[in-house]
This record gives structure tokens, C-alpha cells and sequence, in this order.
């Protein structure tokens, strides 16, 4: 695979990462809204658990935003080098 190749399907994937970190950022929010629904429903009763429980996927995919945003920055040092090699 040429340099070249290679530096179009990280700039790809890039792309795709960036997609997803909005996805999921987007995601989280929904999450969190469902979860202050979830909590006004159960104003007063006893089940903190369910909206502990949907606080969980808030958490998760908040750390997916991250993990694509940390794994975006990896793809883009490594186009950088594919260049400088290419130089």
C-alpha cells in the first residue's frame, strides 16, 4: 500500500471517529434527558436505582466520545508520520 493510500484511509477513519464522538455525544444527551424524565417520574418513590441505572449510560457513552476523540488524535499523529516518511 503506497503512502498515499494509506493517508486517505486514515484521513477516513478520522473522519468515521469524528462521527462517532458526535454520535455519542448526542447519545449522552438523549441518556440524559430520559434519565431527568425517569427521575421526574419517579419524583419521591423509592427506585433511585432506575435512574442510577440510566446515569450509567450517560457515563458510557460520554466515554465513548472520549475514547474516539483520544483514538482520533492517535490516527492523526500517524498520518503525520506516514508523511514525514514520505518526505
Amino acid at each position: 500500500m503506497s503512502a498515499a493510500e494509506m493517508i486517505a484511509r486514515l484521513t477516513a477513519a478520522t473522519q468515521k471517529l469524528n462521527e462517532a464522538k458526535a454520535k455519542a455525544a448526542a447519545a449522552a444527551q438523549d441518556a440524559n434527558e430520559a434519565r431527568t424524565l425517569v427521575a421526574g417520574a419517579l419524583e419521591g418513590a423509592a427506585s433511585k436505582q432506575l435512574v442510577d441505572m440510566v446515569g450509567g449510560v450517560v457515563e458510557h457513552l460520554s466515554h465513548a466520545g472520549q475514547a474516539a476523540a483520544s483514538t482520533t488524535q492517535q490516527v492523526q499523529q500517524t498520518i503525520a508520520r506516514v508523511q514525514a516518511l514520505g518526505n
